[in-house]
This record gives C-alpha cells, sequence and structure tokens, in this order.
C-alpha cells in the first residue's frame, strides 16, 4: 500500500524565499515549480536538527548545517542541484530535512506554485 500527502508552499517561500522540511518517514518528495518563476531554487538536505541536549529536539525551522542535494528532473531525468524552471523534480529521501532556498534570496525569487508531494511505499 503506498501513502501520499501533497501541500501547496507557494505563498510560504514566496514570502521567506526558502523553505525547510522534515521528511521524517517519506520515501520520496516530488517537487513541482510552474511558472512564472524568479530566480533559482537551491536543493539542500541535513540531518542536522538543531537540536540542543536537554532544551529541544529541534526541527525544520531550527535545522542548520545544509550540504547541497540532487533532485531529478522527471522530463529529462537528469540529476540536478538547482531548479532553474518549471517542472517536476523527483527527490529521494536521504536526509531528514529538505531545504529549497531561493538564490537570491530576496525579492525577485517567487514561483507561480510550489507544490510538495510526499510519498511513501510500504
Amino acid at each position: 500500500m503506498a501513502l501520499g500527502y501533497s501541500k501547496d508552499y507557494t505563498q510560504e517561500f514566496n514570502t521567506l524565499y526558502n523553505i525547510s522540511l522534515d521528511l521524517s518517514g517519506w520515501d520520496k518528495a516530488t517537487i513541482q515549480v510552474t511558472a512564472p518563476m524568479g530566480g533559482t531554487l537551491a536543493i539542500q538536505a541535513t540531518n542536522d536538527s538543531g537540536a540542543v541536549q536537554g532544551v529541544t529536539d529541534g526541527n525544520a525551522t531550527l535545522a542548520t548545517n545544509f550540504s547541497s542535494a540532487q533532485a531529478i528532473n522527471v522530463q529529462t531525468g537528469t540529476a540536478v542541484n538547482y531548479i532553474y524552471g518549471a517542472g517536476l523534480y523527483e527527490y529521494e529521501v536521504n536526509a531528514r530535512f529538505l531545504k529549497l532556498a531561493g538564490t537570491p534570496a530576496q525579492a525577485g525569487t517567487n514561483v507561480g506554485k510550489l507544490i510538495i508531494f510526499n510519498s511513501k511505499i510500504s
């Protein structure tokens, strides 16, 4: 049996110019970006939750020490570290947190829509 969950992150991304997600328990995340799109999206991942021992377990908001990660452009089958245009990109979950960071992280970096579909094959 497969499980899935879809969420629209457009408003959050266009306001903050990045999103960080906790993908614990998911196998894949499919990122859909629609036009118009300004700037690029860097694909980053980390396992560092930003936890402070005895204070907090950490979370996606506190996560830190992100490194470049790859997603597959579904149309071309090419591995990419940056999303330059509209399309579907498949990220195989290999770290707890995924971050899509606008480059540059300022006004003008935006997307028409940003929808992420998390899936798990059980």
